[in-house]
């Protein structure tokens, strides 16, 4: 039988969600809290990436769903492919499977929830509000939207230290002069005129960078637009990963595994690395022809992060949302009224001969 945990109120014995920002679990029936062991200083303590990625090699992933036997109504039910937390969907028992069941590797720390849902919908309304050429009917329509999800997903945190040895060019600015010959009154008049030339020599050297904490998503639930808008998060508030912050919201596994989110960190790595040979090189422009990068102390993490995940319907179309569960802010697809822009546009064009018409 596949092992989880589940919270259970001693006074009461109902469910214990993980209250927000408060720290704790709570009682969703009597209100009893449980706090949660915390420390002001989380130890940070990275793996091997080479060392994990050579025990991986030698598991076979288990991408298929797990049975769950409920301990409380006793239904057995299937927990979907990419998840370890959720509720058994015949009482709504909170359950957190432990990663390893999936043979992958656990979090090691979270960023628990800071934003509860009702101010998360508030942020969601209120970015409604703010939509520009928004179709009339859209605040309605958008109001009965799908029931927000609650769901932690996973991060990559890397570390690394990278020597890059590079071939290029650095340009020099300089000055030189031409003569210029122009009629002037009828008369041929001669000047000599500054042009700026660039002086180009070939270049090679060594630059080293240090990466602490470069951060890649090993989830594939949202599109690059809305991991793009995940990207920020204050990860001075992260926990050692502990199963209690997971109850009573879904958590997702990994999908992408070490080995893309290594290869993820190398691309933004690679950025910084660009930056510091141009820096290196000097002068005043720079033609970067090759650079081989040689990583050392590669360490990883995985860290779970709050979203809120919704969608609702508009005239038969599928738009989806999310809500930053640290900062509270919304992101999201919408609807354009084609009749809006195009009225705005026309009052514009309007406005605009009308004064023409006046200025002449």
């Amino acid at each position: 039988m596949i092992q989880y945990a589940h919270f259970k109120c001693q006074q009461c014995g109902s469910d214990m969600d993980y209250a927000i920002g408060q720290n704790s679990l709570q009682c969703v029936s009597c209100g009893a809290t449980n706090p949660i062991e915390s420390t002001q200083d989380v130890i940070d303590q990275p793996h091997d990436y080479e060392l994990t990625k050579k025990n991986l090699d030698y598991l076979t992933p288990q991408s298929s769903q797990l049975e769950l036997h409920c301990s409380n109504c006793g239904a057995t039910f299937l927990m979907a492919a990419d998840q370890h937390a959720g509720d058994c969907p015949y009482c709504d028992l909170n359950i957190v499977v432990p990663a390893e069941q999936h043979r992958q590797l656990a979090p090691d720390y979270v960023l628990p929830f800071e934003v509860d849902d009702k101010t998360a919908t508030q942020s969601f309304r209120k970015w409604l509000r703010k939509l520009w050429f928004a179709p009339s009917k859209l605040k309605l329509k958008a109001f009965k939207s799908q029931p927000m999800k609650s769901v932690y997903i996973p991060m990559w945190s890397f570390d690394a230290e990278v020597s890059s040895s590079y071939q290029g060019r650095r340009g020099d600015y300089y000055t030189t002069y031409r003569t210029v010959t122009r009629r002037v009154n009828g008369r041929s008049q001669t000047s000599r005129q500054p042009v700026q030339e660039i002086r180009w020599r070939s270049v090679s050297g060594h630059v080293f960078n240090v990466f602490k904490h470069v951060y890649t998503f090993a989830s594939k639930a949202l599109p690059d637009k809305f991991l793009n808008f995940l990207s920020r998060w204050d990860f001075q508030k992260v926990q050692s990963y502990k199963p209690d912050y997971l109850s009573g919201f879904q958590s997702q596994l990994y999908q992408l595994g070490i080995d893309v989110g290594y290869q993820r960190a190398q691309q933004i790595m690679d950025i910084t690395i660009r930056s510091s040979i141009r820096s290196d090189i000097g002068g005043d422009q720079q033609q970067i022809h090759q650079v081989n990068s040689d990583y050392k102390q590669v360490k990883f993490r995985l860290v779970l992060v709050p979203v809120y995940m919704a969608a609702f319907s508009f005239k038969n179309k599928i738009y989806r949302y999310v809500i930053h569960g640290q900062s509270g802010k919304t992101y999201g697809e919408r609807p354009w009224s084609w009749l809006k822009i195009i009225g705005t546009l026309l009052l514009l064009a309007s406005i605009g001969v009308a004064v023409f018409m006046y200025q002449r």
